[in-house]
């Protein structure tokens, strides 16, 4: 494929795509690739890595998936929007499959800039890498219909409250620590850890870790618990179909 050459003193925006899957990030990196404005500089294939490698490349945009091993998406782009680098944060550029709006909501309460689905065309992620570069928002249009509808349809508050136990259970999810620890730090078996799991998710009318971290931070379930940034730790969020724990 022969490349047109960038226009004269304009450099091309420098990314980084982080992706567990290796064909998936090759097909990525040559749609984006047909423009000559965008540069890939660097590939990952887990949370840790693409840490690692942002820090020391300090790419214009993360192009960016959500589930990943060691230190997922959520993790992943908590530590680059939040990092004090000299250059600032990069702008990041969620790219997966996800559709959930947990996962669209606790990713805009981090900080990306644009959310778009695995299934758009090159010509559209080419785009959003530009507008998210010039720090404009970009979303897939399946993505803004989604979160109107969430707008329109806010979620009911729970009838039964939580008690206290409870809001230090989900206190520490949301700190995304995971159930072994939760039970370290309370003092509480860990199968007791997941029996107030099942409580939360109940009472709160939720079916995963994320949906209940959203749920939690729209209500303010944990006012006065939780700082008022957005740095809650959110890298062990289960992802559909995962055990509490964030097991498979």
């Amino acid at each position: 494929m022969n490349h047109v050459e960038a226009r004269p003193g304009q450099q091309p925006i420098t990314v980084v795509l982080v992706d567990d899957h290796t064909m998936m990030r090759e097909g990525t990196r040559r749609l984006l690739e047909e423009d000559p404005d965008i540069k890939v500089i660097g590939e990952a294939q887990d949370g840790a890595e693409a840490l690692s490698l942002c820090r020391h490349l300090r790419p214009q945009v993360i192009v960016l998936d959500i589930a990943m091993k060691h230190i997922n998406g959520f993790g992943v782009a908590q530590a680059m929007l939040h990092d004090d680098g000299k250059t600032g944060p990069p702008a990041i550029l969620v790219l997966t499959a996800y559709d959930q709006v947990a996962y669209i909501q606790a990713m805009l309460r981090l900080g990306v800039k644009g959310y778009w689905l695995k299934s758009a065309r090159g010509s559209e992620i080419r785009q959003a890498v530009h507008e998210v570069a010039r720090g404009k928002r970009s979303f897939a249009p399946e993505i803004r219909r989604l979160l109107l509808d969430e707008e329109s349809h806010p979620p009911a508050i729970p009838a039964e409250p939580l008690t206290a136990r409870e809001l230090d259970v989900l206190r520490l999810v949301v700190q995304g620590t995971r159930n072994s620890e939760i039970g370290q730090r309370l003092s509480i078996a860990v199968k007791t850890v997941e029996t107030h799991l099942t409580s939360i998710y109940g009472k709160l009318g939720v079916q995963s870790r994320a949906e209940a971290i959203a749920l939690a931070q729209k209500q303010g379930l944990l006012l006065g618990t939780l700082p008022e940034s957005p740095l809650n730790r959110l890298e062990d969020m289960s992802l559909p179909g995962e055990h509490p724990d964030g097991n498979a």
